[in-house]
């Protein structure tokens, strides 16, 4: 099976597991009462939303450089910046393509190999990940019973398998081993394999090498909470969730943190059912909750198309840089 073939078959597969889960969030919806929130949303707060997201977007290119730079490196944060939006732009055809589309424009771009530069990639999710779950112990503190409540009853019908459940652990631990052996044999790996798995081990390991720590905490916490930020302020756009608190502000950005982690079309369906769901708990209708959700989702989308556009222009117009290392 050529790949070109293989990479039409995952689009359809995500794009068709999106439309199932969208239809099964929707199904029972009021349409007409649907529609008609659409003349009470305050638009300001939409856009304010997205100008935020290109801040996002200047901390995660600032982040990047700073992981780089051991690696011999030094790239403007103007040039990482194309790349990480033209990523994100590219994750709107299939998830998981963003990461490595973002490193063939910085190989493009600026002479960084690929492996290098995905490896580093790697080490922001690992970074990202461990700060989502920093930030659901913190939301779990702060509001302990709902989340409690929501978990339990989102998967309170699930019944998984004994055999599943030791397949899922055995398959972890075989997986841990294999990535140790790799690690710790990878210099004697030969090869063209050899120099791509060295040069992605040495990305992914180049976060014990920077020197910017200050630079690299602060670009990360001002990362997250301009997310925090991007979500917390659209429920000033509805009269109905204008109410809700701070407190909110964590159950959204954790609760979208994870729908968007699960590999489907850009959250589509996940994230919609998710947040609606989380929203019950703080006594917002189901109607009301998708409202809000399609509102956030949509202005993520709408500023990944605007700007990754504007981003893959400017990119394509620049000139190629050779690195000195």
């Amino acid at each position: 099976m050529s790949r070109r073939i293989i990479d039409v078959l995952k689009v359809l597969i995500s794009t068709g597991l999106a439309a199932v889960l969208l239809y099964l969030v929707f199904r029972n919806i009021d349409w007409s009462d649907f529609l008609s929130k659409t003349k009470s949303v305050d638009y300001s707060w939409v856009v304010l939303s997205i100008m935020l997201s290109v801040l996002a977007y200047v901390a995660r290119a600032y982040r990047w450089n700073i992981i780089l730079a051991p690696l011999g490196f030094k790239l403007k944060t103007r040039r990482t910046l194309l790349a990480v939006i033209i990523g994100y732009l590219a994750n709107l055809a299939l998830p998981r393509l963003g990461e490595v589309t973002r490193c063939g424009v910085l190989k493009r771009n600026d002479d960084v190999p690929v492996a290098t530069a995905l490896g580093s990639v790697v080490t922001e999710r690992i970074i990202d990940f461990l700060t989502l779950i920093f930030l659901f112990c913190l939301s779990l503190l702060w509001e302990f019973d709902r989340i409690v409540t929501f978990f339990s009853d989102a998967y309170a019908s699930v019944e998984l398998p004994a055999y599943f459940i030791y397949s899922i652990v055995i398959a972890g631990i075989v997986g841990f081993v294999a990535v140790v052996l790799i690690i710790r044999k990878r210099d004697q790996i030969g090869g063209k394999f050899g120099k791509i798995l060295k040069a992605f081990f040495e990305g992914v390991l180049s976060l014990r090498d920077i020197s910017n720590v200050r630079g690299f905490v602060l670009s990360t916490i001002l990362l997250w909470v301009v997310y925090y930020f991007m979500s917390y302020i659209i429920i000033f756009s509805l009269p109905e969730t204008s109410h809700l608190g701070i407190g909110v502000g964590f159950m959204l950005l954790v609760t979208g943190g994870i729908a968007l982690s699960i590999p489907v079309q850009n959250g589509f369906g996940t994230y919609h059912g998710m947040i609606a769901a989380m929203l019950l708990l703080y006594g917002i209708d189901k109607t009301t909750g998708l409202f809000l959700a399609t509102l956030l989702h949509t202005s993520q989308i709408v500023a990944v198309a605007v700007f990754g556009t504007v981003a893959l222009i400017i990119s394509a117009s620049i000139g190629r840089k050779k690195q000195v290392q």
